[in-house]
């Protein structure tokens, strides 16, 4: 079967799939259905976003990152998984909410642009699961720009279309919650040779640039 023919029918198939996990995500929040679950009443003031714990979202570029190591001041949980497609996200919503982050960081797509997903959908996704973790929660949900693929990897076209990505994940996010990665992290060829092992997957400096880039921004 040709490969358009598998993505039309991932697409079919997630629609149902994610629909359930956005309604199992609003009743598996922590403390959700239950009067005993509930936190004490507290006597001093109400935790800031900036407080509470951090939940970085994604696929093996996260889960690659030692963001504790990073961020050593906050409680940081990693849900990143290697090969993710923003669809497995929309999956793992659930379980993503179950940390109880007080401020999430996503940045998925590169797999999506991989597999031949369309950009506009990709962003829609994207979309759909800042939503989904936001609803019920208070969370406040930093959507990342994707990294982008170095051209010798993925080809012209590969980097155009993260650009297109990237472009509507601008257009969609309130621009206080979207941080642009590009500028740091690439050039005109995508991914900068010096980040990369291999024109996707990054090294430590990669990795050093990305977390030096959110501290210049006062995140998480």
């Amino acid at each position: 079967m040709p490969l358009s023919s598998w993505v039309r029918i991932g697409g079919w198939v997630a629609v149902p799939l994610t629909l359930l996990a956005l309604g199992w995500g609003l009743l598996s929040r922590p403390g959700a259905g239950s009067i005993a679950s509930l936190p004490p009443e507290s006597s001093g003031s109400p935790s800031k976003p900036g407080d509470g714990p951090v939940t970085f979202v994604g696929d093996s570029l996260t889960a690659q990152g030692d963001w504790q190591a990073a961020f050593p001041a906050r409680v940081v949980h990693n849900q990143g998984v290697s090969g993710d497609t923003s669809f497995q996200l929309m999956a793992r919503l659930p379980s993503i909410r179950q940390t109880g982050a007080s401020t999430y960081l996503v940045m998925v797509g590169i797999n999506d642009i991989v597999w031949g997903y369309d950009p506009g959908r990709i962003a829609g996704r994207i979309q759909w699961l800042r939503t989904g973790l936001q609803i019920g929660t208070g969370a406040r949900v930093i959507v990342q720009s994707t990294i982008p693929c170095a051209r010798f990897r993925c080809g012209a076209d590969g980097v155009r279309r993260v650009a297109e990505l990237n472009q509507r994940l601008a257009q969609q996010t309130p621009a206080p919650d979207y941080v642009d990665l590009t500028p740091v992290m690439a050039d005109a060829d995508g991914l900068k040779r010096a980040f990369t092992v291999d024109g996707v997957h990054l090294n430590a400096a990669g990795y050093a640039r990305w977390q030096a880039r959110l501290r210049e921004l006062g995140l998480p």
